[in-house]
């Protein structure tokens, strides 16, 4: 139905970091503009018009607007998770920042225009024009997200290490009651979400991937009730700007919500497995609404 792969990068800082409140489109932002830089073979043509396109990673990530299926921009091949603090951070030199990546389909095969990417932008810093001279890193090592092998060792990729799971694959959860930390903002209009809700977005999400990037066969329907026993919300106000709405405010929220599950068909077991994988919410390409299982 469609394949998945994913790593964890591990970024050592050669200089002082400060991170803001938030830093994920900044990051993925000055990632796309090194991504470029790095393969572009033409920096005078329209992406649009190259006939190159079908094979560059940089127009599928962040030009390409028209999914292969219905009207909805296409969710990005490959997604990136940086961390998300919630408050302004300042690390010292050699301290080290997770980030996670998701591949899509077969696009696992650009891991190494995503280790140059990383470490063109790392050479120059991230907020370079606010922070001359200060947050420099490099691309230390990776970890596959599933087995925690070694994919990359600062000087080697061993794509033998990298797992590709078929989403038909991923583990059903099992269980009367089950804790889902959303480690990265969500920005629905609705939090915390209803169990019914977080199924129906999470199904949303892996109807619009198997159509982009697997097979578009048709994902079984869930069917599942349960209530919320506890919630633990943050509310956040991440200020970015939206290429398809020109908002330049995002209200969204972090948290712990507890759910009491009552009844839930095999569909619903597996979706909401897949919902610790590819996450849910309306931005899959910031990385918002992954989530997370605790205890």
């Amino acid at each position: 139905m469609l394949q998945l792969s994913k790593v964890t990068l591990n970024l050592e800082f050669t200089t002082p970091a400060v991170f803001p409140y938030w830093m994920g489109s900044t990051f993925r932002g000055g990632f796309g503009q090194n991504l470029r830089r790095a393969i572009c073979t033409d920096h005078n043509k329209d992406c649009l018009s190259c006939e190159l396109k079908d094979t560059c990673l940089f127009f599928y990530t962040y030009v390409k607007i028209e999914a292969e299926r219905g009207y909805a921009p296409p969710i990005k091949p490959i997604i990136l998770i940086p961390a998300f603090f919630g408050r302004t951070m300042e690390i010292e030199e050699k301290a080290t920042l997770s980030v996670d990546v998701l591949f899509c389909g077969d696009f696992a095969k650009y891991l190494p225009h995503v280790i140059l990417g990383m470490n063109l932008l790392g050479k120059k810093g991230l907020y370079s024009q606010r922070y001359e001279g200060l947050n420099r890193f490099y691309v230390k090592s990776i970890e596959c997200g599933f087995t925690d092998k070694n994919v990359y060792d600062g000087e080697t990729i061993y794509l033998r290490n990298l797992s590709l799971r078929d989403i038909e694959d991923v583990g059903r959860i099992t269980g009367e009651r089950i804790a889902v930390g959303f480690k990265t903002p969500f920005t629905g209009d609705e939090f915390p979400l209803s169990f019914e809700r977080l199924l129906f977005l999470i199904r949303s999400r892996v109807i619009r991937l198997v159509n982009e990037y697997g097979s578009g066969e048709t994902v079984p329907d869930v069917k599942g009730k349960g209530r919320i026993l506890r919630c633990e919300k943050h509310y956040h106000r991440l200020e970015r700007r939206s290429s398809r709405s020109n908002k330049r405010v995002f209200h969204s929220y972090t948290g712990i919500v507890e759910y009491e599950i009552k009844d839930m068909n095999d569909a619903a077991a597996w979706i909401l497995g897949l919902g610790f994988v590819v996450g849910c919410g309306p931005d899959a390409s910031f990385g918002c609404g992954f989530l997370k299982k605790l205890g």
